[in-house]
C-alpha cells in the first residue's frame, strides 16, 4: 500500500516507518481489553447510580490512555520479537488491572495497589520504550503519564474518597497532557491505514460487550417469546450503531489521516478522544441493555438506570458530529438530529418499560441508518451543520 505524501512513511529525524496494518501480536493484546471492559461495565449494570458511573469512567481512562499509548507507539514499530515481548507485557499489565478494576475504587485497597501499580508499570514499559525509539520529544504524553500513574500509586492506600480524587486529578492531568503537548507532536509520522483499522478493532470490541453481556445473561432462563424479542432487539442496537461507525465514519478517519495537514491533529482529537467518547458510549450502551434482560416489562426504579440506554447510544451517535467536525470541519444534521432524539428519550424512559425503552432505541436508531443511507445514495449533497463564520473586524 502506498502511502500518501502528506503522511511521511519515515518520522522526521528517527527512521522509524509508519506500519500500515494491524498484527496478530496487537490482536491478542485487545483481548485483554475485552476483559477490561466487561469488567468496568458490569459496574454501572449491576448498581446503576451516579457514584457507579463516574467510577466506572475513573477507571476506564487509564485503560483507555494505555491502550491508546502501546497502539500509537506499535503504529511506528517494526514487528520483532522485543515489540511483541512488549505487547505481551502490557497485556498482562492490562489483565491486572482489569481484574482489579471493579474494588479498586471501593473499600479492598489490596486491589487499588494492583490496579495502580500495574498502570504505573505499563506506564514505565511504554516510556522506556519510547526513549529508545526516539520518536517523542523529552517531555511528552507518555513521560507525563508515568508521573500520574506514580500519583495514583500513592494514593492507593487512601480510604475510597481521597484515592478517586487524587486519581481523578491524575487522569484530568492525563486526559489534557495531549493538548498541552501538542505542537511537539505534530512532526510525527501515523500509518492512515494501521490506526484506523486498530481503533475499529477497539469499537467493535466495545460494541460486541454490548450485545454478548445480554446473551450470557439470557443463557440463565428459558426462552420466551419477550425474552427473544429483547434479544433481537439488543442485535439491532449493536448493528445500528456498528453501521454508524463502519459504513462511512471508519472511512473517513482514514481519509482525513492522509489528507489532514496535520494528521496529529487527527490522531489526538478523533483517535484518541472521539473514540474515548465512543468506547465510553458503549460501554454504558452495554450497562443499559443488560437491565432488559431479567424483567424487561418493569419500569427502573431511578431515571438514570432508565436513562443509561439511549443516553449511551446517544454518546455514541453525537461523538459523530464531533469527530466531523474535527476532520473536515461541518457536523451531520441527520446525525445531530438522531442524537438529540435519544437524548429525549432518555429523559422520557423513567415513565416507560425497559422493553418499551430498548424498542424505541433500536427503531430511532435503524431510521437514522436508513434515512442517512438513502440519502447519500440518491446522490444530494450531504446535510451539515453550518460552519461558524469568523467574527467581522
Amino acid at each position: 500500500m502506498t502511502t500518501s505524501p502528506a503522511i511521511p512513511a519515515t518520522a522526521p529525524g528517527n527512521g522509524t516507518e509508519a506500519r500500515e496494518r494491524a498484527t496478530w501480536a496487537e490482536l491478542f493484546y485487545d483481548l485483554m481489553l475485552v476483559f477490561a471492559l466487561t469488567q468496568i461495565a458490569h459496574l454501572v449494570a449491576g448498581h446503576p447510580s451516579w457514584s457507579a458511573l463516574g467510577k466506572m469512567l475513573l477507571l476506564l481512562a487509564p485503560l483507555w490512555w494505555g491502550w491508546v499509548g502501546n497502539t500509537l507507539l506499535a503504529n511506528t514499530t517494526r514487528e520483532t520479537n522485543a515489540h511483541r515481548m512488549l505487547l505481551f507485557g502490557g497485556g498482562l499489565l492490562t489483565f491486572v488491572m482489569a481484574v482489579a478494576a471493579p474494588h479498586a475504587l471501593y473499600d479492598a485497597r489490596g486491589e487499588a495497589v494492583a490496579y495502580a501499580g500495574a498502570y504505573l508499570a505499563l506506564r514505565l514499559l511504554l516510556a522506556v520504550a519510547v526513549h529508545r525509539q526516539g520518536a517523542f520529544p523529552a517531555v511528552n504524553p507518555y513521560s507525563v503519564a508515568v508521573v500520574t500513574a506514580a500519583a495514583m500509586l500513592g494514593a492507593a492506600a487512601l480510604p475510597t474518597g481521597p484515592r478517586a480524587a487524587v486519581w481523578a486529578v491524575a487522569v484530568l492531568v492525563e486526559l489534557a497532557t495531549p493538548v498541552l503537548l501538542g505542537r511537539r507532536l505534530h512532526g510525527l509520522a501515523f500509518g492512515p491505514s494501521h490506526l484506523p483499522e486498530r481503533f475499529g478493532l477497539c469499537v467493535i470490541i466495545a460494541l460486541g460487550e454490548s450485545v454478548l453481556s445480554v446473551g450470557a445473561r439470557a443463557t440463565e432462563q428459558h426462552l420466551t417469546a419477550t425474552l427473544v424479542a429483547v434479544l433481537g432487539l439488543t442485535f439491532a442496537v449493536g448493528a445500528s450503531l456498528w453501521w454508524l461507525y463502519f459504513t462511512f465514519a471508519a472511512s473517513a478517519v482514514e481519509h482525513a489521516l492522509r489528507t489532514h495537514p496535520v494528521p496529529a491533529l487527527v490522531v489526538r482529537d478523533v483517535l484518541g478522544y472521539g473514540h474515548f467518547a465512543l468506547v465510553t458510549g458503549a460501554a454504558v450502551t452495554a450497562a443499559g441493555l443488560s437491565s432488559t434482560v431479567a424483567d424487561p416489562t418493569h419500569v427502573p426504579h431511578t431515571a438514570l438506570a432508565a436513562s443509561l440506554l439511549p443516553g449511551g447510544a446517544a454518546l455514541f451517535t453525537l461523538t459523530f458530529c464531533y469527530t466531523r467536525w474535527r476532520m473536515y470541519g461541518a457536523a451531520s444534521v441527520q446525525r445531530l438530529t438522531g442524537g438529540v432524539l435519544l437524548l429525549v428519550l432518555a429523559v422520557l424512559a423513567s415513565h416507560l418499560t425497559v422493553l418499551a425503552t430498548l424498542a424505541a432505541t433500536a427503531a430511532l436508531l435503524v431510521a437514522l441508518n436508513v434515512f442517512e443511507n438513502r440519502w447519500i445514495a440518491s446522490g444530494r449533497p450531504l446535510l451539515l451543520v453550518p460552519r461558524p463564520r469568523p467574527a467581522a473586524h
